[in-house]
C-alpha cells in the first residue's frame, strides 16, 4: 500500500485538528509525503469535526486527501455513526471501549482496536486531554514510524517549555505505541528527507512577502482568514497588518497604501469580496495596482461557510460595474500559491490594475509536504514610475500612449502631484464628467481614456506568455479540463485510469483572465474534452465557450461542499468515455 488515510474524528473542542497536525508533522519528519484536510462546522462549540491525514511513501507526491478511511480514531460515539460509511475494507477503528461502542459496525469488514485511551492518559499524565496523544502513539505504530521520530517532533514543538513536557508527551504516546494488540500493519517507507508542511493560505502569504508586500488589510472571513493570521503573526517583520471593521475599509485601505507607493494586498471570501466590488472598480479607474485574494467557499450568501466550492469565477472576472482591465489567476497547487501570488504583484505594478488570486477552501486550508520556497528568488518589477517632469510643466499621470500604461508617481515627489478621481478624467486627472453634456471634447476624452485603459489587456497578452493553459500528456485522445484546485485530483484520476490502460490527458488553467483566445483555440480544437469543476453551472466551460466558441459538452461537476477526489473523477470519466 503506497498511502494510508488516517481520520481522527470527534467533537469540536476535542483537539482533533491539533492531533491531526501532530501526526502529519511526525510523518513528514520521517521522510513521508502527507496531505491533510479537515472537515468542520460553522459553530463555535460542539458539532462533529474530523481531520484526515493521508500518509504516503517519500517518493510519491500525494494529490488529494484520499478516498475513504483506512484508520479511524473515533473519539466519541458520534464519530462511529458519522464515519462508518467512509470506512474502507479492513479499516482499523481505534476507540475507547469505556466511552464508545462499535456495535453498529460490520466487524467482518473492519478491524476494531479497543484502547482505553482516557484511562491511560489520566493514569500517566493526570490530564484527560492527553488521550489524543495515546491514540497518535498507536497510529504511528500502525504506520511503522519509530517512536524516536515522534520524540524529535515533540522536542521541536515543546522543547522551550522544558524537558518535563517533552518526556510526558513521549511517555503517554509510548503507552499507545506499545499497547497490546497494536502492531505495524502498513508498510510505508520514508525517503529520509525531512519536509515542511504548509497550507495554501500560508503559501499565498509567503508569495506576497517574497514579492515585497508591505501592507495587508482584511476583515476575518473563513476560509481566507489564514492569510490574515499569517500577516498578523509577522506584523513586526517589515509588514504592516490592519484588521479592519469591514471589507469595504479593507480594500480601500489597500488601495490607499498602494497609491502611496507600497505593495499592498487585501483578501476575503465570496461574501466579503462582494462588498469590495465597488472599490475594485475604483482601483481600475485610478489605475492603482492592487492584489486581492478571493478564497471561495460554498454559496450563495452565507452558504456553506466551512465547505469548498469553485462558484465565484464568473463573479470575480466581472466584479464591479463598467469595464476595466484586470487579471484573474487561480493557483493549482502549493507551489503556484507562492509563485502566482508573487507574479500577481508584478502584474499589478506593470499594468497598474487589480490582480485577483482566486483560491478555495480545499486549496487554501489543506496541508501537504513541500520542499520549501526560495524567498530571495522572486524578481520584483515595479513598472513605470516617473521621478521628474520638465520644469514648468504639469505631470500627466494618465498620459495617452500606445501600451495603455502611463508612468505613475509616488506621492510626495516634488512636482509630481496629480489628482486620482473616480470620475472619468483626462491625462492630468481633471474630471470631464461634470462638463459632459454632449461636448465633442468631453466625448473624445472619454473614448481616448477608456481605450487607453483597456489596451493594457492587449499588451499583457502580447508581452506575457502565461495566459494559456498547461497540457499534460498531449498525445492522449481525451482530456480532462480543470482550473485551480481541481487540477491535482484530476492528475490523480489520470494516474488511476492509466493503471486500467485508459489514457487521459489534462488541460488546466491557472491564468483565467484575460485569455489568449487564439492560442487557447489552437490547444483545444479537435480534442475530446471533459470539464471538471466544483460548481453547478460549469463556469470554466462557459468562459471557454465565450472566448473560443468551443463547447465542452461532457462535464464532471460537484457542488455538495466536499472536495472532489481522484477516485470520483476517474469513475465518472469512465462513465463518460463508455457512452
Amino acid at each position: 500500500m503506497s498511502s494510508v488515510n488516517v481520520r481522527i474524528a470527534g467533537a469540536n473542542g476535542d483537539g482533533v485538528e491539533s492531533s491531526g497536525t501532530l501526526l502529519l508533522k511526525v510523518a513528514a519528519n520521517d521522510g513521508m509525503q502527507i496531505f491533510g484536510y479537515r472537515g468542520y462546522q460553522s459553530i463555535i462549540r460542539g458539532g462533529h469535526v474530523w481531520f484526515q491525514v493521508r500518509v504516503g511513501d517519500g517518493a510519491e507526491r500525494l494529490l488529494s486527501h484520499g478516498d475513504g478511511i483506512d484508520v479511524l480514531v473515533a473519539l466519541n460515539q458520534e464519530s462511529i455513526t458519522n464515519q462508518k460509511s467512509h470506512l474502507n475494507d479492513n479499516a482499523v477503528v481505534i476507540y475507547d471501549p469505556t466511552k464508545v461502542n462499535v456495535r453498529e459496525l460490520d466487524a467482518s469488514k473492519c478491524r476494531p482496536l479497543p484502547i482505553p485511551i482516557l484511562d491511560i492518559a489520566v493514569k500517566e499524565s493526570g490530564d484527560p486531554i492527553m488521550r489524543n496523544t495515546v491514540a497518535i502513539g498507536a497510529v504511528i505504530k500502525l504506520l511503522g514510524i519509530n517512536l524516536s521520530v515522534f520524540e524529535a517532533v515533540i522536542k521541536r514543538m515543546f522543547g522551550r517549555k522544558g524537558d518535563a513536557i517533552v518526556k510526558n508527551n513521549v511517555n503517554v504516546a509510548s503507552k499507545g505505541y506499545l499497547y497490546d494488540g497494536v502492531s505495524t500493519i502498513y508498510s510505508l517507507n520514508g525517503d529520509g528527507k525531512e519536509r515542511y508542511t504548509m497550507d495554501g493560505n500560508t503559501a499565498i502569504s509567503l508569495g506576497a512577502y517574497a514579492a515585497g508586500c508591505k501592507f495587508y488589510s482584511a476583515y476575518p472571513m473563513t476560509p481566507a482568514s489564514g492569510i490574515l493570521q499569517w500577516f498578523a503573526a509577522h506584523d513586526n517583520q517589515g509588514v504592516l497588518f490592519k484588521q479592519t471593521e469591514d471589507e469595504l475599509a479593507a480594500i480601500n485601505m489597500a488601495i490607499g497604501a498602494s497609491y502611496s507607493g507600497v505593495r499592498a494586498m487585501t483578501g476575503s471570501s465570496g461574501g466579503g469580496f462582494s462588498l469590495m466590488a465597488e472599490a475594485l472598480g475604483f482601483a481600475g479607474m485610478i489605475e492603482t495596482p492592487l492584489v486581492v485574494a478571493e478564497v471561495q467557499r460554498g454559496g450563495p450568501s452565507t452558504g456553506l461557510p466551512t465547505k469548498t466550492e469553485q462558484a465565484d469565477l464568473l463573479f470575480v472576472m466581472y466584479a464591479s460595474q463598467g469595464e476595466y482591465p484586470r487579471v484573474v489567476v487561480a493557483p493549482r497547487d502549493m507551489d503556484e500559491c507562492f509563485t502566482l501570488t508573487a507574479q500577481a504583484f508584478n502584474l499589478a505594478d506593470k499594468y497598474q490594475c487589480p490582480v485577483i488570486i482566486i483560491s478555495d477552501m480545499f486549496l487554501s486550508e489543506h496541508l501537504e509536504t513541500v520542499d520549501g520556497f526560495d524567498i530571495n528568488s522572486v524578481k520584483i518589477e515595479r513598472g513605470k514610475i516617473a521621478t521628474s517632469v520638465p520644469e514648468g510643466t504639469r505631470f500627466k499621470r494618465y498620459e495617452y500612449n500606445q501600451d495603455g500604461v502611463s508612468a505613475r508617481s509616488i506621492p510626495g515627489t516634488k512636482g509630481m502631484e496629480f489628482i486620482a478621481p473616480s470620475d472619468e478624467h483626462d491625462e492630468y486627472g481633471d474630471l470631464v464628467s461634470d462638463a459632459f453634456a454632449g461636448l465633442d471634447s468631453s466625448i473624445e476624452t472619454r473614448i481616448k481614456m477608456h481605450d487607453k485603459r483597456m489596451r493594457k489587456m492587449d499588451m499583457m497578452l502580447k508581452n506575457e506568455n502565461f495566459f494559456v493553459p498547461h497540457i499534460e500528456n498531449p498525445n492522449a485522445k481525451q482530456f480532462l479540463v480543470t482550473w485551480g484546485s481541481t487540477t491535482l485530483p484530476a492528475l490523480e484520476a489520470i494516474a488511476l485510469l492509466k493503471e486500467k490502460d485508459i489514457e487521459l490527458g489534462l488541460i488546466s488553467f491557472s491564468y483565467l483572465f484575460p485569455m489568449d483566445k487564439e492560442k487557447v483555440i489552437a490547444i483545444l480544437k479537435g480534442k475530446k474534452l471533459i470539464d471538471v469543476e466544483c460548481n453547478y453551472t460549469a463556469q470554466l466551460a462557459q468562459v471557454v465557450m465565450m472566448n473560443t466558441g468551443i463547447e465542452i459538452k461532457d462535464k464532471i461537476l460537484k457542488y455538495d461542499g466536499e472536495a472532489i477526489t481522484g477516485k470520483e473523477i476517474a469513475e465518472k470519466a469512465v462513465e463518460i468515455i463508455g457512452k
